[in-house]
């Protein structure tokens, strides 16, 4: 640590002269503006404006390393997930058409990403989304809408015996999906860089941990809703669930609803009575899923519906914890000390 005098000046200005290593490093000149942010803990941080473009983010994979080619799949999808702006594929030999295909397919599960360069041994995929048209909130909003909706049409589809409506609530499950990865990714990013933070509405590095607490838990949504759906399909040549066990269903779901509305609502406005409130309403569910749970036990015969009813009250049980869980998040975003 180097401490500097404060200069007072004329005209009631003060000044503090800059390290001379710190100004060579970063090549800066006479004239060259300086941003200063004040802030929350009273230091004042000084960036250079030129240094506000973020330099790229590149990671060269080997294909020789992964022995499947899912493997590498999955590690293309986290380095973008992190952050990474420049992924590049690169072999010994000549890249099989099968494999290169499977890569290009990632371009649907990774917003914003599309194929940069492409040789016979190698092929790149750039990042070419810019942070600052994303804001945290608004994608957690939009996550919580595609999980809503997915829920209801999941439960919509046993209530009207729709199983075409099932189907498509699986598959309209992954654009949701994509959702959850640009969240994250957006956390990613604002924890490595306070000017991205500041872009997509990130105050400091223990809010970037509440964000990505819920875009989890919003996957997790998205996940026991297509769970439902998928439970429902297992059923498609079974007699039809009687009206007395739907009208549960029916029920817990609108509580269940409620739930994750309220939930997310508490997390965007910091409404802690409302994430109270929200918590409050778990047990009502539990014991409704117990009274379900003992009368598919007790009236239905057929024993495969009778497992494919019980996980569809225990996806929805689910969906009502990780609404708590939201809350609880909303609770960590709100009460925080201040210094």
């Amino acid at each position: 640590m180097e401490i500097r005098r404060l200069q007072h000046i004329k005209g009631g200005s003060f000044t503090l002269s800059l390290p001379k290593e710190w100004v060579e490093m970063r090549k800066l000149k006479r004239g060259e503006e300086i941003a200063v942010f004040d802030e929350e803990d009273g230091s004042l941080r000084l960036y250079p404006i030129k240094m506000e473009r973020e330099e790229p983010v590149e990671v060269v994979l080997t294909l020789e390393d992964f022995p499947e080619i899912r493997a590498l799949e999955y590690c293309v999808g986290t380095y973008y997930i992190q952050g990474s702006s420049k992924i590049s594929i690169k072999s010994n030999k000549m890249i099989p058409a099968d494999v290169k295909k499977r890569l290009k397919l990632l371009r649907m599960d990774l917003p914003g990403v599309e194929v940069a360069e492409e040789r016979a041994d190698a092929i790149s995929f750039h990042a070419i989304i810019d942070p600052a048209a994303f804001l945290l909130e608004s994608l957690i909003e939009k996550t919580s809408s595609f999980s809503r909706h997915l829920q209801e049409d999941a439960v919509r589809s046993i209530l009207d015996h729709d199983f075409q409506l099932a189907k498509e609530v699986i598959e309209r499950s992954k654009e949701a999906l994509r959702h959850y990865r640009m969240a994250i990714r957006q956390v990613a990013l604002a924890s490595f860089s306070k000017t991205v933070a500041r872009k997509v509405g990130v105050k400091d590095c223990r809010e970037c941990v509440t964000f990505a607490l819920i875009a989890r838990d919003l996957n997790r949504l998205v996940y026991h809703s297509s769970s439902i759906a998928k439970q429902y399909l297992t059923l498609e040549d079974k007699a039809k669930i009687s009206r007395e066990t739907l009208d549960a269903i029916d029920d817990i779901s609108s509580i269940v609803l409620e739930m994750q509305r309220d939930a997310v609502q508490a997390f965007l406005k910091k409404d802690v009575m409302l994430a109270i409130a929200t918590m409050g309403k778990m047990s009502d569910v539990r014991q409704k899923e117990e009274r379900l749970l003992t009368a598919i036990l007790k009236k239905v015969k057929d024993a495969d519906i009778a497992v494919a009813l019980s996980h569809v009250a225990r996806d929805l049980r689910r969906i009502a914890g990780y609404s708590v869980a939201i809350a609880d998040d909303a609770m960590n975003r709100t009460l925080a000390p201040t210094p």
